[in-house]
């Protein structure tokens, strides 16, 4: 869930631009959009160590704190003294305010997210492929795609224009991808005893 929390604001935007005519506030947006990515960051480091690398749980955890706290320090400060260094609505959203250019602050630390995602899914993975247990190997093959697929769709987001053909495509992606981490963490039994036949 926290995965997607850079797309919530969009949503939300394009719902109230339903209902009242105008889309939320860029500070809304970006508050919405950003401010809790180091707090789902942290929680998945700290998942991922303990199962991973334990005996490296509480190093990695007080650095990704540290530059969480420091992202949200700039990040605020920002806001508040110049939030067009955060970044601006596009032209093409300037009314119903779905869609955002972020600045060189933001796009470096969603950058950075995007590349500790990607590598420690691709590390978690390839472990889980090399167990003899079928039903982990099986969730390992899921993990392994999933921060693939959602890193390729967060930066497809971030770095192409948005039109009626790359809006769909970087979606489908990312709601691909969340149906892969759906089934690496928690698959139903149906489609476990389908695909371990």
């Amino acid at each position: 869930m926290g995965l997607s929390e850079p797309w919530i604001p969009s949503s939300l935007s394009f719902i109230w631009n339903l209902i009242t005519g105008a889309g939320i506030s860029f500070e809304s947006y970006v508050i919405i959009g950003n401010v809790f990515i180091p707090l789902t960051l942290l929680f998945w480091l700290i998942g991922f160590t303990n199962l991973v690398y334990p005996e490296k749980t509480n190093v990695i955890r007080t650095i990704y704190i540290i530059v969480g706290l420091a992202f949200e320090v700039v990040f605020l400060s920002l806001l508040i003294v110049n939030p067009s260094l955060i970044g601006v609505f596009s032209a093409e959203s300037v009314m119903v305010h779905i869609d955002i250019e972020y600045k060189t602050f933001l796009l470096g630390y969603l950058l950075f997210v995007v590349l500790t995602i990607l590598i420690t899914g691709i590390i978690f993975g390839r472990k889980s492929l090399k167990t003899s247990d079928p039903e982990i190997k099986l969730k390992g093959i899921f993990l392994l795609g999933a921060p693939i697929i959602w890193s390729v769709g967060a930066l497809l987001d971030t770095a192409i224009p948005l039109n009626i053909i790359t809006l769909p495509l970087t979606r489908i992606l990312l709601a691909l991808s969340a149906f892969l981490y759906y089934l690496a963490f928690i698959m139903p039994p149906r489609i476990k005893k389908m695909l371990l036949k």
